[in-house]
């Protein structure tokens, strides 16, 4: 339990945006979705990072920096915050595709893909600045074997991203249309006002890392990081619009 507390006061955004997610999902999806959004993408997100701190894959060759950390909940070496964070990533990824295909295609394989890449795109903004957390309240909590051109990302990890965000929003989706009476379907038609709290989720989580690149002065990292959120919601707002 203190190991739980710990981790909660040290990764405070973490659980605000988990916060959210639980939320938003249970008033978009019902609350059956959201527990097994939370489950698979946990589970799934653990047994990656897992696998990658021992041999590489999904993400490349990258390790934690254990004295870093010290007294926060740890799975088996990985820590609890970061395969959590996993659930909402996805469910933001997953939420815009939703937005921008609207309702009548938001549980095929079209939606699965197109949120495994906006899940993506949104690590493209995350990962960097948090390679850079010993100049914020991250900390230095890990390292790449082999950085990347991309402040310092390889692109290992961002083809990991796909892959992983791919097999949770997939099994989410394959398991609705499984059991259909046990997951009713909740997603917003296209007129729902409640839809536009897919785009402001998504914002808002990307957001956060643009200001803390702002906050430390890497403006190179603001700019593109800026330019890829403004692509993304100009394009899924282009989207719906033409549906509309």
């Amino acid at each position: 339990m203190s190991e739980l507390i710990a981790t909660i006061v040290h990764r405070p955004y973490v659980f605000a945006f988990l916060a959210a997610f639980l939320f938003l999902a249970w008033r978009l999806l019902g609350w059956r979705r959201t527990v097994l959004w939370l489950v698979f993408g946990y589970l799934i997100a653990w047994a990656s990072e897992y696998s990658s701190i021992h041999n590489g894959f999904p993400y490349g060759e990258y390790h934690y920096v254990y004295e870093n950390m010290q007294g926060e909940l740890m799975i088996a070496g990985v820590p609890f915050f970061d395969s959590l964070s996993y659930s909402f990533l996805t469910f933001a990824g997953y939420a815009m595709a939703a937005f921008a295909l609207g309702r009548e295609r938001a549980s095929g394989i079209l939606a699965a893909l197109l949120g495994a890449l906006l899940t993506m795109l949104l690590d493209v903004i995350i990962d960097p600045i948090a390679t850079m957390g010993e100049l914020w309240f991250l900390g230095n909590i890990h390292y790449y074997a082999h950085p990347g051109f991309y402040f310092g990302v390889p692109l290992t990890n961002f083809g990991g991203w796909f892959l992983v965000s791919f097999a949770i929003i997939g099994l989410n989706l394959s398991t609705w249309k499984g059991f259909p009476r046990l997951f009713e379907s909740r997603v917003p038609g296209p007129g729902s006002r409640s839809s536009w709290l897919y785009p402001a989720f998504y914002a808002g989580i990307a957001a956060f890392s643009i200001f803390m690149s702002f906050w430390i002065g890497r403006w190179r990292l603001v700019l593109a990081s800026s330019a890829i959120l403004g692509i993304v919601m100009a394009a899924a707002c282009l989207r719906r619009r033409s549906d509309a």
